[in-house]
């Protein structure tokens, strides 16, 4: 992080075609011949590591660059000459290589390949190579149709590794996405290595074909040495350790042997105190940057540690040129990007400084192309060519307290005689910065005149490396002037002037200036550092009310390790109390912007520990007066308020917290290199987990406990299931997204990239007869006509692969899909509204009951609690059963059964029985309904199923569950009844939960075939419950802190009103209001899952007067309501209910003909 800038990259004057004309510096390549497809190498290659640059277009007909990476050819390849000068390289006169070319292709050995996207002048390609992974990727950064687009193109080529295996099968899938093989070419894309393995160098190379195609490598660039195989061998093996102090079981029955504290690795509890201090500092935010690469855990990306502190970015504010330091946090306008102006402003985060370079994540665009989803959410850093005239504006008030920063000498004319006109031509003022179509030239300045020291008002470099002069001159105004030609010989057209040739120039000491960066920064923070304190000095005059400030500063590991031991609390395992504190940790960091408890800022989890400690023990707590206590603070006094044992000190609780955040910081890399499933399972020798193999662990779904004299030999996979409470559901959550996208089934692009793959088939759903099918009493109809049913048949030949694909569309707001909508009778594109909108209107129809309370479609029913109206959830649905066959055959055995013989039986339960069809029915729905559930999952979709937690959800994630808790869940009369008996130990026979476990295999197969089943153990039932389900509330304040204004203020009382609308609905209301404005029926969990913000937008069409007359209006693709600005509250409230509860049919896009109108009302 505080390493110093690496030089930009520049093109080798010695490695070039004669086609090709570099800059006097080496960063510009212009092609000034047409003698074929030249090629130019940089002066910089790779061997290994991860790199990442940026080529900047700057005059680029379609298909006539190539950008990407090159072998250099050898010299006997060239005639056999020893020189490497022009000569003797005629193979440099075609593309070498492996590379992008801007007509949307990527191209290697004469082959192309559909990919990315067309790429103009002005645009910005960067490039990945990831020479340990053998993998190369490119991101767009461009302007189309006036919308800045941000994109993550996706891996482009595949086992391109220095020291790889070329695998067969690789590049077929996975983190390639597709991508063709890198070895010998790439038409076939799957050739075995045959046991070759080739060292390469890999150099950045541009190619050119027509003559005027320029292209400018940009000073934007990182690289890092990666991580080589033996270092994730030993973070595996480390993680294992971790883990190891926990304790060990080998059977059910035998209790956890808990090591003591004194037990922790000496170097994990100083790795664990170097994670406090640096936890505690608040100083470093590690975030994802465009080097990071499109698939996270595939290969480790380019993730940088910034650094937050005010000095750091004052720093980099000044190599920028900045006149005000802008501080971590700070929030601005974003109106230059890469040298040209855009046209809709964008709004950023400011995250501080890395290698003295200021880093931003743009957080807001008003645009509808879904950038920051796909790669423009990223971080990245500013250029000086960026913050000029305007590029950053601050929004409010910044952290900086307004000092001014000094000036680097760089930025001004340092000739006191000023700058002198010496081409014969003049120098041409133009109206900006960079050179492009929309700097106006705004006149010339004649051969021979000086400018004045004082009209020199600016020194910059533009994003071409062009250095430009901002000056002041009566005849045209300010502007701004090129010191050489562009191109050519690149004849100067300023020089600076001493004293003595120039008029003597006035003396400056009116400012200051500095020639570092540092220096500059430092001056700065003095001054800064002095208002900090009066402005803190003001604030004790009226001191607001605070808990207990204790110092938490820990000295030495030796103390941090006794703070390790008195984090234990008494009367728990190190296991149990370390759960806890992850949930802890895990609950808080969720009201956080960041969302992750290994990132989640110290200051955050230690003011709400300190709350919850402080109110812990308040007698009158459940009734306090919250209201002006954090959301994180309260959440975290619940959890503590229900804990029976004696808390240990706030800061021996911060120091166990910080070991925890260094195991999951490791766990977080280590996961995709860990068994999740016990080495012995599938083997009838040891016995799997319970003495019968994986096969029938896995058909039962559940652990019986009852089985205690089969030995579970340890493992680190049985060491993971045992500690999953102990890693983070952020870490858990993140490998699971990993996997999934690297399991993504590949999807050839189409040639228009506007138009969707043949690939991403076609579903028609006629949502217009099953409406009218649900409100009918006919079962069958509802059978037959049921969007659910609709979507079965369409999908009936379907296989796990198609559901697993990922597309995203151009233009889609970022949405992954695995096919596409087509509403018959409904005037509407599906660019992502309907796709979302069929899985929320078919899991409503699911769960959706008759008049008899019994399932509308017989897949789901109500539990025996909810039909009865007793126990504590009567919401929960159970999967259907058939009267009829409610006791197997086998079921009339089990009264002769006893010992052995009854544990066997039950554990097979699931699996023994006539299948009559009626059943089959039921599973195959049940089947589809997985398919449907999982497919939703990985395209971030939150189905509103409300399964019983222990029955369904931990069972598929196979956490520790037995018949009596499943039973309880569901029927509290039955448990009740055999509560003696359950007590005592005894294996009951119980016919609902046998049937429902069959089901759930059904169930869970079909979820299987979309999502890696196999990981769930890594989660706890809850865990799986809310990534699956999301938030079963509507809660308004998580949905109020995502929101964004169009023609609004937060403080408008139509605003107002509005939020106090939604916070009187009923759940089933807000639900409604959800699908209304969202195509979905749940929220995410938390802030940092949401994708796109809520954006509530001024509606024009009814700003003329008939505010009061109109309906709100919203668009399901883009997650935004088109308000009216009414005049009161109660007319908000009738017109927004009328509006959820009366819509039908989405009629936005265009006048649906009378054909298609006639068969999406035509009868039953």
């Amino acid at each position: 992080a505080q390493s110093p800038l690496p030089p930009p990259i520049s093109f080798d004057s010695d490695w070039h075609a004669s086609s090709i004309s570099l800059s006097r510096d080496g960063r510009t390549a212009t092609c000034i011949t047409s003698d074929g497809r030249g090629t130019a190498f940089s002066s910089v290659g790779f061997t290994k590591g991860v790199h990442y640059w940026e080529v900047k277009l700057e005059q680029a007909d379609i298909g006539s660059v190539f950008i990407g990476v090159a072998e250099k050819p050898n010299a006997s390849s060239t005639g056999g000459a020893s020189s490497i000068g022009y000569d003797s390289q005629p193979r440099l006169s075609r593309w070498h290589g492996w590379g992008f070319v801007n007509f949307r292709a990527t191209y290697t050995a004469g082959a192309e390949r559909v990919y990315g996207a067309h790429c103009h002048a002005g645009d910005t390609v960067g490039v990945l190579l990831d020479c340990d992974a053998g993998r190369i990727s490119f991101f767009f950064d461009g302007v189309k149709y006036g919308e800045h687009i941000m994109n993550d193109l996706g891996g482009a080529f595949e086992n391109v590794s220095p020291f790889g295996f070329n695998a067969d099968g690789c590049g077929s899938g996975g983190a390639g996405q597709g991508a063709p093989s890198g070895i010998e070419g790439g038409r076939g894309g799957r050739y075995p290595a045959n046991g070759a393995v080739r060292p390469r160098a890999l150099w950045p190379v541009v190619g050119l074909r027509n003559p005027g195609d320029r292209v400018t490598m940009s000073g934007k660039w990182m690289s890092g040495l990666g991580v080589d195989g033996a270092c994730v061998l030993r973070n595996a093996l480390a993680v294992d350790e971790i883990l190891s102090m926990y304790g060990e079981k080998t059977t059910a029955k035998e209790p956890i042997v808990s090591h003591p504290t004194d037990c922790i690795p000496e170097w994990f509890i100083r790795e664990s105190h170097i994670e406090y201090e640096r936890w505690r500092s608040g100083r470093w935010l590690r975030s994802v940057t465009r080097g990071s690469g499109p698939h996270q855990l595939a290969s480790f990306g380019l993730d940088s540690d910034i650094d937050t502190s005010p000095l750091a970015c004052a720093s980099a504010c000044a190599s920028l040129g900045l006149k005000r330091a802008l501080l971590s946090g700070d929030r601005v306008f974003v109106k230059r990007s890469a040298g040209r102006m855009l046209e809709l402003s964008e709004e950023a985060t400011v995250l501080g400084s890395c290698q003295g370079r200021l880093f931003y994540r743009i957080v807001l665009q008003k645009s509808e192309g879904g950038s920051l989803t796909e790669g423009g959410g990223r971080a990245w850093f500013w250029d000086e060519s960026e913050v000029v005239d305007g590029g950053l504006q601050l929004i409010g008030e910044g952290r900086g307290l307004d000092v001014e920063l000094p000036l680097l000498n760089r930025f001004r004319c340092v000739s006191p005689g000023g700058l002198k006109i010496v081409y014969v031509g003049g120098a041409v003022v133009r109206s900006d910065l960079e050179i492009f179509d929309g700097s106006a030239n705004i006149g010339t300045i004649p051969h021979g005149t000086v400018i004045p020291q004082r009209d020199v008002l600016e020194r910059r470099v533009n994003s071409c490396g062009v250095v430009r002069y901002r000056i002041s001159y009566d005849a045209v105004g300010e502007g701004w002037i090129s010191s050489r030609i562009r191109g050519g010989k690149e004849e100067a057209i300023v020089e600076p002037v001493l004293l003595d040739d120039g008029p003597e120039e006035e003396d400056r000491h009116d400012a200051l200036y500095f020639d570092c960066a540092e220096d500059a920064a430092k001056h700065w923070f003095s001054e800064y550092s002095q208002r900090k304190r009066t402005q803190e000095y003001k604030k004790e005059s009226h001191p607001e009310p605070t808990y207990s400030k204790e110092d938490l500063s820990i000295k030495d590991p030796m103390e941090f390790e006794n703070l390790l031991k008195l984090g234990v609390f008494s009367g728990m395992s190190q296991l149990e109390s370390d759960s806890f504190l992850a949930k802890i940790l895990g609950t808080i960091s969720d009201f956080s912007p960041i969302g992750d408890a290994v990132d989640c800022p110290f200051s955050d989890i230690s003011s709400a520990i300190t709350f919850a400690m402080t109110n812990r023990n308040s007698k009158d707590y459940h009734a306090a007066d919250l209201s002006g206590t954090s959301r994180a603070s309260q959440a975290a006094a619940a959890q503590f308020s229900s804990l029976p044992v004696l808390i240990p000190e706030t800061k021996a609780l911060l120091a166990r917290m910080a070991m925890l955040r260094a195991l999951n910081r490791r766990a977080r890399l280590a996961l995709p290199w860990l068994s999740v499933r016990p080495a012995q399972e599938g083997s009838a020798v040891l016995g799997g987990l319970c003495g019968f193999g994986a096969s029938m662990e896995r058909a039962g779904r559940s652990r019986n406990a009852a089985m205690t004299e089969w030995v579970q030999a340890p493992s680190i996979a049985t060491r993971l299931r045992r500690c999953r409470r102990v890693l983070f559901t952020s870490v858990k959550k993140f490998f699971l997204e990993s996997v999934v996208d690297c399991t993504t089934t590949p999807t050839p692009l189409s040639h228009d990239e506007y138009e969707l793959p043949r690939e991403v088939r076609t579903v028609r759903v006629n949502r217009l007869k099953a409406r009218r099918a649900m409100a009918a009493n006919d079962s069958l109809s509802k059978k037959k006509h049921s969007v659910f049913s609709q979507l079965q048949r369409e999908m009936r030949g379907w296989s796990g692969a198609a559901l697993r694909r990922g597309h995203v569309a151009k233009g889609h707001g970022g949405q992954k899909r695995a096919f596409k909508v087509k509403l018959v009778g409904e005037g509407v594109n599906d660019y992502s509204g309907p796709y979302r909108e069929v899985f929320t209107d078919a899991i409503r129809e699911v769960t959706e009951l008759d008049g008899n309370d019994s399932g509308a479609l017989g897949v789901l029913e109500l539990c025996p609690n909810s039909a009865a109206g007793i126990g504590e959830d009567r919401s929960l649905l159970i999967f259907a059963s058939d009267d009829r066959n409610t006791q197997n055959d086998a079921s009339t055995l089990s009264d002769a059964m006893e010992g052995d013989e009854l544990k066997i039986r039950k554990w097979f339960s699931s699996l023994i029985g006539e299948r009559q069809e009626s059943v089959r029915e039921i599973e195959d729905s049940l089947f589809f309904l997985g398919r449907l559930s999982g497919t939703a999952c990985r395209h971030g979709i939150p189905v509103d199923l409300p399964l019983p937690l222990r029955m369904v959800w931990s069972s598929i994630a196979e956490d520790n569950v037995n018949d009596r808790d499943i039973l309880k869940e569901i029927d509290t009369l039955a448990y009740n009844q055999n509560k003696e008996k359950f007590l005592s130990g005894k294996d009951l026979p119980c016919h609902l939960l046998e049937a429902q476990q069959r089901r759930l295999n059904s169930f869970t197969e079909g979820l299987g075939g979309v999502l890696p089943a196999e990981i769930f153990p890594l989660m706890t039932g809850a865990e799986l419950q809310d990534i699956m389900c999301g938030n079963p509330d509507i809660d308004v304040d998580l949905l109020n802190s995502v929101v964004e204004y169009d023609g609004y203020d937060k403080d408008d009382k139509v605003i107002l009103y509005f939020w106090d609308v939604l916070r009187e609905m009923t759940v089933d209301e807000r639900k409604l209001f959800l699908q209304f404005v969202w195509a979905r029926s749940r929220l995410p969990v938390r802030v940092s899952d949401f994708d796109t913000p809520f954006t509530i937008q001024r509606d024009m069409k009814s700003a003329n007067g008939e505010e009061d007359s109109a309906l709100p209006r919203a668009s399901t693709c883009f997650f935004s309501l088109a308000l009216p600005e009414y005049k009161t509250k109660e007319l908000l409230k009738s017109k927004l209910l009328f509006a959820i509860e009366n819509v039908t049919t989405m009629e936005s896009d265009y006048v649906t003909n009378d054909a298609e109108v006639g068969e999406g009302w035509r009868g039953l």
